[in-house]
């Protein structure tokens, strides 16, 4: 049985934009969507002229004052939804004052046959309100069994998930690495997927570098390069071949380019309906974490991005 589209929201701008992005795709998915409201406690500094204070370990009182805001924040974020999507099943969950949002929002997660996917809000790098870089959406993004959507403010508009049944637009980008099976599995088949679901062009992007053995050789010889690059792009081709049998109707291209992967993938997110990038599940004792590739893209992309997790 499937599980929902779970959206974190706070009532900032970018949780309002995720918000907008679940919903649409609890309708492409054919899910409910549950919504949940999360404080971190203690608050965030940026937070501190916003809040009620109490001592650290207590919830937040259900007689507040703040709590009642909480409540109507949700119902009136749950009244949107389903009037923008009417026959959009629609719930709402207050967990303010359990804790770290984090911990909460990696407690939902992990609730068997609940999440398919969990949707934050995120403003990026430079702002320090919301869903925080660094205090929820990375440790989410990093440790969640589930995969993670981080959407800006400005996608509500530009990179909402839409139904297109005439002619092919949008286009969901993929970043691909071409060592390990299993981990390429699990993020191409949630790029096509989510491809299939808006009937729009997958990109599916390699960025890659000359090794630096190569480097005097090439001098020599100018065609080791291109010869070593021939060789990638048909590698990359042959992975993504038995894809394009089983999804024949999602139009696919395959682009390997030199440079660095982050900063690849970054370039191609302007006007993207998605930016999907996989994350490696870490045992202990090292840790859940986000790879390079992934943080450079959580921070900088404009798009929605995902965040696969893959053995």
């Amino acid at each position: 049985m499937p599980g929902n589209v779970t959206v974190g929201v706070d009532g900032t701008p970018e949780s309002l934009a995720a918000l907008d992005w679940a919903a649409a795709e609890a309708v492409l998915r054919e899910v409910p969507l549950r919504i949940v409201h999360i404080q971190d406690w203690p608050v965030p500094p940026a937070y501190i002229e916003h809040v009620e204070t109490w001592p650290s370990s207590s919830a937040v009182p259900e007689s507040s004052e703040r709590f009642r805001k909480y409540e109507e924040l949700l119902q009136q974020e749950a009244a949107t939804a389903q009037r923008s999507h009417p026959g959009l099943t629609v719930t709402a969950e207050n967990l303010a004052g359990v804790g770290l949002a984090s911990t909460a929002l990696l407690a939902e997660a992990e609730m068997p046959g609940r999440v398919d996917l969990l949707v934050l809000g995120s403003k990026g790098l430079d702002s320090f309100t919301g869903f925080v870089i660094g205090t929820t959406s990375l440790p989410v993004a990093a440790a969640s069994e589930r995969p993670v959507v981080l959407v800006r403010s400005q996608a509500s508009h530009s990179g909402q998930p839409e139904a297109h049944t005439e002619a092919l637009t949008g286009r969901v980008v993929l970043g691909i690495d071409l060592k390990g099976a299993e981990a390429n599995e699990a993020v191409l088949e949630f790029g096509f997927v989510e491809a299939a679901r808006r009937s729009c062009h997958l990109q599916i992007l390699h960025a890659w570098s000359l090794p630096p053995m190569y480097a005097y050789a090439e001098t020599a010889d100018p065609g080791i390069g291109e010869e070593l690059a021939g060789n990638i792009a048909s590698n990359l081709d042959r992975l993504v071949e038995p894809w394009r049998q089983r999804f024949p109707d999602v139009s696919v291209q395959t682009k390997a380019v030199v440079g660095a992967p982050g900063a690849e993938l970054v370039y191609a997110s302007p006007d993207a309906d998605l930016l999907i990038v996989g994350r490696r599940k870490r045992p202990l004792p090292v840790g859940p974490r986000l790879g390079h590739v992934a943080h450079a893209v959580i921070h900088h992309a404009t798009s929605p991005v995902a965040v696969v997790p893959h053995p």
